[in-house]
Order: structure tokens, then C-alpha cells, then sequence
């Protein structure tokens, strides 16, 4: 029971965001915030990355090189950010192990290509290029801001001049997986100098969303308190969340381990809505052949269960003309509604003082930027609700899966 109730949170982590004439709205529909330590580990999840070199910049044959190793530096106080990579040619085959670490972001250049790995690569040459991210509606781009280099000939030289090397489309993109392929969101980006902010909107509803990635005061009081381990912080309208249960998670089925119910449990049709420091979520849950109207409550900074209420679903009035059937309609009720007292007694005893907390367990979610397909492991250690958006902080992981299959 409680896994089901934790997908709501999970519906909307994994669909990221959705366009419909209902959520033409500028406020964002999710915001997030990848802290230090979950920060540098996607970074390190872009590469590898290629360049092609203009013609005729270096002598280097062939002009395409592969940049491996990835380290985040953070922001660098001017709205970019800072990473390290190593560069060698495309064919060479790159370490296993990062030559590169967060304390030589700020060493010199070469000191840092003279001990690149040469031999462990099979390549004639390395370099070691500084790079700058930076955003812009509705574009990442990837530029290279220095280079040092080791081996002969290394094309550090025209990796200097090279300047912007990617840009990265974050409009109209589509990440959601069936049934809502076909949907479509812009992503927006804000580096600071230990975090990435992102926020998420319906596809052309915002022009300038910079004031939703400055202005975010529940991220902020969230991100100031996170408990011990957390790596991120993410927020999302209860409207959204909502829309992503109607989409994705019509009906649950929840292994429920009470002695003497081991029936399964179906959930269906749920709804949430919460204010300052409360959440509660509305549905039907079906037991042993009959449903009940449900909601639960939960409460508190970090959102614990506070009960469990059920209702029978409603029946025909019992105003048979033939008396031994409107008793018998009256009896049934009178059942139905023990049953559902016992079972909401049941379910509260169970649950209540449970934190809500979304964890992806053996589920991760996937999802696709760009060509590449990404997986994301979740573990939540708060939940909380302020105003109209549930907030979770906790630790992610991240691992790059590969090219999309078909691309």
C-alpha cells in the first residue's frame, strides 16, 4: 500500500513535465536542484564527447577527438560553470579510471597534461581542455576555454581557438515515455557555484524563466535543511503531479502484508492536494470484490502518514417495494460499512507515523537527452509540502546507459 501511494511522487520524477491547454501556466511545473555530490556525477555521465577540429586548424589526422574524463569545477560567478576533461584521439582507447580530479581544477594546465596517460590510452597524444557550460533560452553550450598538451603532436593549440563546440537544444524537448511520447517541455538551467537548478515548463509557455530559477524560495529553505546524505532537491505543482497519475498510473495494485488480508489491493483514480506542512491524497481502493472512496493524510515537516479513511462506495438507495429485498439491500450497506471501517482501522495501524518518502527501489527511472538514454536511482529522505507543491529531498544516482537504441 505504501509503495502505491509512493508512486505520486514518482509519476512526476519520471515524466519530468507535460504540455496540455490545462497546464499553459508560467509558473514551473517541477524545479530541481543537484547539489554537491550529485553535481560533478552528471558531469561525469556527458562524456564522452566528441569534436570535430575545423580543417586545416592542426595537423592531427583524423580532426576528430573524443573528450573522456569529465570533472566538475562549479560555477564560475558569471552564470557558467567550470569542468576538465581529457582529450584523445577518437580511436584511442581511454582509461578506465579519471586522470583528473576536482583539485586540479585550478592547477595549471600543463603541469596537468605531463602526467596524462600516454601509454594506458595507446595514443600518440593527449591534451587537457578547460571548458565552460553555459545557458541561455533555450540553449546549452559547450565551449572550450583552454588546452595543454602531452604526446606529439597534440592539437592543444587549435583546441585553444576552438570556442564553442556543442549547443544543445533544451526547448520543446520530449522525455516522456508511453503514453506521453508525444508530449513536449523546455528546460531551463542556472549553475551556481556548488549546484545545478533546473526547472521544467510546458513547451512555449515562458519566455524568460530566469526569475523561476533566482526566485525559488521553497527550494531554497528546502536545500538549507536537507538531511545528512542528501545530493538533491526537487519540487512539483500539485496540478502537474496529478495530471502525471491520470497519464501514467491509473491503477496500482499494492502488496499489503496484514495478518489475515493478504488479498491484493487495487488503487485507482488517485488525486493529491496539499498545503503548508499537509498533503492528502483522494482515490478507490478495491479489497476482496469491493471498492471504497479513500483518502490519506499526511502531515508534518517531513510528511508522515496521519490516517487512512474509507467510505463504501455509494449504492442505490434501499427503497425496494418488495420488503425482504430492502432488507437485504440494508444489510449489505451495513456490511460494506464494517468492512470498511475495519479495513481503513487496519490500514492506518500500519502506516501511520510512516515518513512518504519516493524511493525508486528496483525501478529507476529512465529517461533521454539528446541521443543518449540515462537511468536515475532515487533513495528520499524528506517529503514536504508548501502551498501548492510537494517538495522531496534525498540522494539520486545517475548512470548513462548508452545511445538510444534506433538513433
Amino acid at each position: 500500500m505504501m509503495r502505491m501511494w509512493r508512486r505520486i511522487a514518482g509519476a512526476a520524477v519520471l515524466a519530468c513535465a507535460i504540455r496540455t491547454p490545462a497546464l499553459a501556466q508560467t509558473r514551473p511545473l517541477m524545479r530541481a536542484v543537484a547539489m554537491r555530490g550529485l553535481a560533478p556525477s552528471i558531469v561525469a555521465q556527458l562524456a564522452p564527447l566528441t569534436i570535430d577540429l575545423p580543417a586545416g586548424s592542426t595537423d592531427v589526422a583524423p580532426t576528430r577527438i573524443r573528450i573522456v574524463g569529465l570533472t566538475w569545477c562549479g560555477g564560475d560567478g558569471a552564470g557558467g560553470a567550470r569542468a576538465l576533461g581529457v582529450a584523445y584521439p577518437e580511436e584511442a582507447a581511454a582509461p578506465s579510471a579519471n586522470a583528473l580530479s576536482p583539485a586540479d581544477c585550478d592547477r595549471d594546465l600543463q603541469s596537468i597534461a605531463s602526467r596524462l596517460p600516454l601509454a594506458d590510452a595507446h595514443a600518440p597524444w593527449a591534451a587537457v581542455v578547460r571548458m565552460r557550460a553555459t545557458w541561455r533560452p533555450w540553449r546549452l553550450g559547450l565551449a572550450v576555454a583552454d588546452a595543454a598538451g602531452a604526446g606529439k603532436g597534440s592539437p592543444a593549440a587549435a583546441l585553444k581557438s576552438l570556442g564553442e563546440f556543442r549547443s544543445i537544444a533544451t526547448a520543446g524537448l520530449q522525455l516522456l515515455p508511453p503514453p506521453g511520447e508525444r508530449y513536449s517541455f523546455d528546460l531551463a538551467l542556472r549553475f551556481t557555484p556548488a549546484s545545478i537548478v533546473a526547472a521544467l515548463f510546458p513547451a512555449g509557455a515562458v519566455a524568460d524563466p530566469e526569475p523561476y530559477l533566482v526566485d525559488a524560495p521553497a527550494l531554497g529553505a528546502e536545500t538549507s535543511s536537507v538531511p545528512a546524505g542528501a545530493n538533491f532537491v526537487a519540487d512539483a505543482q500539485y496540478g502537474f503531479i496529478n495530471q502525471m497519475l491520470r497519464l501514467y498510473a491509473p491503477v496500482y495494485e499494492v502488496p499489503f502484508q496484514v495478518q489475515g488480508m493478504n488479498q491484493p489491493i487495487t488503487v485507482r483514480n488517485v488525486t493529491a492536494a496539499g498545503g503548508d506542512n499537509a498533503m492528502r491524497l483522494g482515490g478507490e481502493i478495491g479489497y476482496a470484490g469491493m471498492f471504497y472512496k479513500a483518502a490519506m493524510a499526511a502531515q508534518g515537516e517531513d510528511l508522515r502518514i496521519a490516517s487512512i479513511e474509507l467510505e463504501a462506495a455509494s449504492a442505490a438507495a434501499c427503497d425496494q417495494g418488495d420488503m425482504i429485498a430492502r432488507l437485504q439491500c440494508q444489510a449489505n450497506q451495513v456490511t460494506n460499512g464494517g468492512a470498511a471501517r475495519m479495513l481503513a482501522t487496519a490500514l492506518t495501524n500500519y502506516y501511520q507515523g510512516q515518513p512518504f518518502h519516493y524511493s525508486t527501489g528496483n525501478r529507476p527511472l529512465r529517461f533521454v537527452l539528446g541521443d543518449v538514454e540515462f537511468a536515475a536511482d532515487l533513495e528520499a529522505l524528506k517529503s514536504s509540502s508548501h502551498g501548492p507543491a510537494f517538495s522531496e529531498a534525498g540522494r539520486a544516482n545517475l548512470r548513462r546507459l548508452g545511445p538510444v537504441t534506433g538513433q
